[in-house]
């Protein structure tokens, strides 16, 4: 999952192409040949995209997360303020 999230957040990150290949090397040495659709790689993948509004990735019904408004203070809350 860990690598994952390292590589979408490079690619997001607008890194090098270097940077990149050698990301998706290690995702070959330690995940196999078919890392682009191993369940822990989209995992964290789709986990970075969430977080910066983007669709997933490969798993259905995947969408970007809701915008969620800012959270009154408890107190407020409380006193309907």
């Amino acid at each position: 999952m860990l690598l994952g999230i390292k590589y979408e957040a490079a690619r997001i990150g607008e890194v090098s192409d270097e940077t990149l290949a050698g990301i998706e090397e290690q995702m070959k040495e330690e995940v196999g040949e078919g890392w682009e659709s191993d369940d822990e790689v989209l995992r964290g993948r789709n986990a970075v995209r969430r977080k910066h509004g983007l669709p997933g990735l490969g798993e259905p019904g995947d969408r970007p997360s809701p915008v969620v408004g800012p959270r009154r203070p408890l107190w407020r809350r409380l006193l309907g303020r």
